[in-house]
């Protein structure tokens, strides 16, 4: 099985981008260290495909290098930067054209014959980050009608860590809101395991 990670920073999680087989030190390589044990009759290709900083509209310009590998299944997250750089660069992504392109890349993998498991962005309740709730609430929407409409299953992710985050530090997860500890990646990379085993 072929197993394609397609993303941003929280996929990359430090990864050699000149290394097409290094996993990163995030959820990624904790998924592919669960996977393999889990499942020890399939044979796992599990690549990588993120990439820090990019948003919806950089995930559309480089899907063909996803769908060039014949991808069984992929794991697509992406959609904080999108909010994100409202802030740091005063860079808008309407709802629409959001939508617009995260519909493109759902086409493109599923031209290519791929399984696809779409993965929500989150922010947590940390200060500087909260600014990014109205925004991201809107691009949740547009992901969760693109699942509905596409029949793709979804990790709800967003409703997820901040419903466990009411009893637990959201630093526990995500120190800076976005970026996951360890403990976080390890609660992503099982989410997503349970919508993998779905495949198996």
């Amino acid at each position: 099985m072929k197993l394609v990670f397609f993303g941003d920073s929280i996929t990359e999680a430090g990864r050699d981008l000149s290394d097409p087989t290094d996993l990163g030190e995030g959820y990624v390589k904790i998924a592919a260290g669960k996977l393999r044990p889990l499942f020890p009759d399939v044979d796992f290709e599990i690549l990588n495909f993120g990439v820090g900083g990019d948003r919806t509209v950089e995930l559309l310009a480089r899907v063909g290098e996803v769908t060039a590998v014949k991808p069984d299944v992929v794991v697509l997250e992406v959609g904080v930067n999108d909010v994100w750089r409202r802030f740091t660069d005063e860079e808008i992504v309407t709802e629409e054209q959001f939508g617009k392109n995260y519909s493109a890349i759902v086409d493109a993998l599923k031209e290519c014959g791929a399984k696809i498991i779409l993965v929500e962005p989150y922010v947590l309740d940390v200060k500087d980050k909260r600014r990014f709730r109205p925004y991201l609430n809107t691009y949740i929407a547009v992901i969760r009608e693109i699942a509905r409409r596409e029949n793709l299953p979804l990790v709800p992710l967003d409703e997820i860590f901040n419903g466990v985050t009411r009893d637990i530090k959201p630093a526990e997860f995500a120190e800076d809101g976005v970026h996951p500890t360890h403990r976080g990646c390890r609660y992503i990379a099982d989410l997503i395991i349970k919508e993998l085993k779905k495949f198996m």
